[in-house]
């Protein structure tokens, strides 16, 4: 099998966040049927441009492609480039779009059960979701959660180097299973343009912070990007 139905997919990825991003450079009209699932064919490319706040505006390169599906799970390359180097990683993810086994952010890849629904489809306007994830800490050997929220917001423009395209705005927050005495769980905001008609999001937005405990500055920004969809090149069909 080389073809997968998502009924849930993840976009926000970014490095860390494995997401299913999915584009190509044409503008089409969201309609109620636009609202579901995708489909994720083998050899499917997408190339994002990447923009770190935190760096001034420093550059990179996100390659993602399918490089396999079988059994309704998907095997989803990851490869960013940047002046440092080259850093890869894999991400599995089932035939209802949540992820398996993978990275929520930068931590080495890991099974998740129940697995992370981070897209929630049909996207209709005003539905939201919450998800509760059971953990055990690896270094603590303690029980942890990861937690969940979602709302999708409506219709939006967005206009990237592959082209303008109507979207779906959908707002979602993940916190973390890293808290340490010191300091609170790190806490990620995204903000997703999905695109029905290319089957995927085309933008992405994301801010990360952790809140130190006695501090006197207590605020710690970890990461600030912006994810643009530079080219798409569809696989097998």
């Amino acid at each position: 099998m080389d073809r997968l139905t998502y009924r849930a997919a993840r976009l926000t990825p970014v490095f860390g966040v494995s997401v299913l991003l999915w584009a190509s450079c044409s503008l089409a009209a969201a309609t109620g049927q636009d609202h579901a699932a995708p489909q994720l064919a083998v050899g499917d490319h997408w190339q994002y441009r990447v923009t770190d706040n935190l760096r001034r505006g420093a550059q990179s390169r996100l390659d993602v492609e399918v490089i396999a599906v079988a059994d309704q799970v998907a095997r989803v390359r990851y490869r960013r480039t940047e002046d440092s180097g080259t850093t890869e990683w894999i991400d599995e993810v089932d035939s209802e779009g949540v992820m398996r086994n993978g990275s929520l952010y930068h931590e080495p890849s890991r099974p998740l059960d129940p697995p992370a629904r981070l897209l929630s489809f049909p996207l209709d306007k005003g539905k939201t979701w919450r998800q509760t994830i059971d953990t055990v800490r690896k270094d603590t050997g303690l029980k942890d959660q990861i937690l969940i929220y979602g709302k999708v917001e409506g219709p939006a423009g967005a206009s990237v180097p592959a082209g303008p395209f109507n979207t779906i705005y959908v707002y979602r927050i993940v916190q973390l299973d890293d808290s340490e005495a010191w300091r609170s769980r790190t806490t990620l905001r995204d903000s997703i343009w999905y695109a029905p008609a290319v089957k995927g999001a085309v933008q992405e937005k994301r801010e990360a912070q952790y809140t130190q405990r006695d501090a006197r500055n207590p605020v710690i920004r970890t990461e600030s990007l912006l994810l643009e969809l530079v080219s798409f090149q569809p696989g097998k069909q």
